[in-house]
């Protein structure tokens, strides 16, 4: 059997991370076997690139994982993640629990208990601020209805997901749509003075919501995506 060596790394669950972290190996000369979400697979030794790597993740709130327990925290996030795609797209994927349990082949008490205790917070409170961040999106895309939002998240009615954003947000679904309408932008999460991330052949981004700092969501440099599909760090 073929030899891996294995990254893992903190934050990283969503598409853009993937990108980032593709184009830092990239600047680094390094060639990794596969880059996915919370993870990046080596077929050879990577120790030369580790420091000025960790340096370039930590710049955007990514962090290298070493301790087992945070490893398996990490791999909780991004089931989490993937559940959430499966539910968008439609699938039956069941319960949250059932469905790590099996994707992580472990106890889902023994999975939250550790959770948390890391994070201090409940796995399923992780997934309330993804679901949010994902109907966040959407309202600033503008093109579903929020029934049809709440529809396709997996929400029973609309009062839930109104309900649910409010209370993770602090503020109501209207009101976030008029500042988005009026900014054209994220401009209630008062990170008016950061850079943006620019994918030219789609929309603009305030910040990128996957990535958690201390301080609230980290800033990704600015991506621009060109029209060979590759993107640039500026």
């Amino acid at each position: 059997m073929k030899t891996t060596f294995e990254l893992h790394i903190k934050n990283m669950v969503c598409e853009r991370c993937i990108i980032y972290v593709q184009q830092v190996l990239q600047q680094l000369n390094a060639s990794p076997h596969k880059v996915e979400l919370g993870h990046v697979i080596f077929s050879s030794p990577c120790d030369s690139i580790l420091p000025t790597l960790e340096k370039k993740l930590n710049e955007v709130g990514l962090y290298l994982v070493h301790e087992k327990a945070e490893v398996t925290v990490e791999e909780i996030k991004v089931q989490v993640v993937k559940y959430l795609d499966e539910v968008e797209a439609g699938n039956t994927v069941g319960k949250l629990s059932a469905y790590l349990a099996d994707q992580l082949a472990k106890n889902y008490f023994g999975l939250t208990k550790l959770f948390t205790k890391t994070e201090n917070r409940t796995i399923e409170s992780y997934l309330i601020e993804q679901k949010i961040e994902r109907v966040k999106q959407l309202l600033r895309e503008g093109e579903l209805t929020l029934s049809e939002i709440s529809y396709r998240l997996g929400y029973s009615n609309v009062q839930h997901v109104s309900s649910q954003f409010r209370k993770t947000v602090g503020y109501s679904v209207r009101e976030y749509k008029t500042s988005c309408s009026s900014n054209g932008l994220d401009h209630v999460s008062k990170l008016e003075d950061t850079p943006t991330i620019e994918m030219k052949s789609s929309r603009k981004y305030k910040y990128c919501g996957c990535v958690e700092t201390p301080r609230g969501m980290a800033l990704f440099p600015r991506i621009t995506h060109t029209t060979t599909n590759n993107f640039v760090l500026q």
